[in-house]
């Protein structure tokens, strides 16, 4: 006798015939169930005009953001009020801290350990360690609010365990040990466009390195911080310009910090959608999808990108390679200014006529298709 008719002469019931119907992913419930809005868009034209309710788990006003592909890492909008500070919290997910706005301090706990105070102000960036109890308060005279990139979906849909996940006593001795200079804001060259630091003072005004590869004038570093998996990368691109396209996986968050443009966004074979960019603007382009963005402004556009991947000290590959960790991504992934459709530039250079900027890219030279 076979195993199916074994199964078969134990009867299967009327379980057999039915059709399964798949719950949704723990992560999903639980976000629900926290009773904060939850805004579902791969585009977010102002950060600070989120609208938040009151989250009880960081008491403070807040709201999640799940932007395209939430199934990896998504963000949370929390903004604390002049004198006032979030619970203290740890959880077994990494996030980034990201200051839209406004100036306060973050205090860092670990057991064994003594704890640290984080000073922070507009456009700071930072990581609490993974698992390290962390509590935000506001040392101005004007809401804070701070955006918070974390790959909490991954974590809570593997585990499916909300009192493992929050209420986890492991502590990650590798990744923090209470060392005084682990928050200073210095920084160490690695090796060219990567970058070693645990802590950015303004992303505005960071170190960045030229990365010609990606376009005219187009300067990008990577960071390795708080020993992070998921990863982040600032990068800008002068006046008249644009970026070559390029694709990857899921969930990079991109934050305009300076300048005003806008990117198209495509999945191969598919309808080209535009998104309208200025300082506050986040939007994070689908998994696979190619993106190109264009700088139609007066000053160079800077961006931070928070995404699943790319962290350079420790790679944890989710999906496509990026092209800090694949030699044929250029070949796989980008599309060369010789390669792309003419009509592009054409495009650019009539916005920037509008705007009456002028044009600083040259018009590529085309191979013969």
């Amino acid at each position: 006798m076979t195993i199916a008719d074994n199964y078969n002469a134990q009867g299967a019931g009327d379980a057999a015939t039915k059709e399964f119907n798949e719950p949704p992913p723990f992560y999903d419930s639980w976000q629900h169930k926290e009773g904060i809005p939850v805004y579902e868009s791969f585009f977010i034209e102002d950060l600070m005009k989120v609208e938040l309710d009151m989250w009880q788990r960081f008491g403070v006003a807040a709201a999640f953001v799940n932007l395209a592909d939430p199934f990896i890492c998504t963000a949370m909008v929390l903004e604390i009020p002049p004198g006032g500070a979030t619970r203290a919290v740890r959880h077994m997910f990494e996030t980034w801290v990201f200051v839209v706005k406004g100036t306060g301090q973050t205090l860092i706990q670990q057991d064994g350990v003594k704890q640290q105070v984080v000073d922070w102000q507009t456009r700071s960036l930072f990581g609490p360690p993974l698992n390290a109890t962390y509590q935000h308060s506001n040392t101005g005279s004007e809401p804070a609010r701070i955006l918070m990139v974390t790959n909490a979906p991954l974590t809570l849909n593997l585990y499916h365990n909300e009192k493992f996940v929050f209420d986890n006593p492991f502590v990650f001795k590798d990744r923090y040990q209470g060392e005084d200079d682990y928050f200073d804001p210095h920084h160490e060259v690695l090796a060219q466009r990567y970058i070693r630091t645990n802590m950015v003072k303004d992303v505005r005004d960071f170190y960045l390195h030229e990365w010609k590869e990606r376009g005219l004038g187009a300067r990008t570093v990577f960071l390795s911080m708080s020993h992070h998996t998921i990863g982040a990368h600032v990068s800008e691109f002068p006046v008249g310009t644009y970026k070559k396209a390029h694709r990857h996986g899921p969930s990079a968050h991109v934050i305009i910090l300076q300048g005003e443009g806008f990117s198209l966004n495509w999945k191969e074979g598919g309808e080209i959608e535009r998104v309208d960019w200025r300082e506050n603007s986040v939007f994070s382009p689908p998994d696979m999808w190619y993106h190109q963005h264009f700088n139609t402004g007066n000053d160079t556009a800077r961006y931070l990108a928070l995404k699943s991947k790319g962290a350079p000290e420790h790679p944890c590959r989710i999906g496509a390679p990026g092209p800090n960790s694949d030699p044929d991504f250029a070949r796989l992934h980008q599309i060369e200014s010789e390669d792309e459709d003419p009509a592009i530039y054409d495009m650019f250079a009539q916005e920037l006529k509008l705007k009456g900027v002028e044009i600083a890219q040259p018009r590529p030279n085309y191979r013969q298709k």
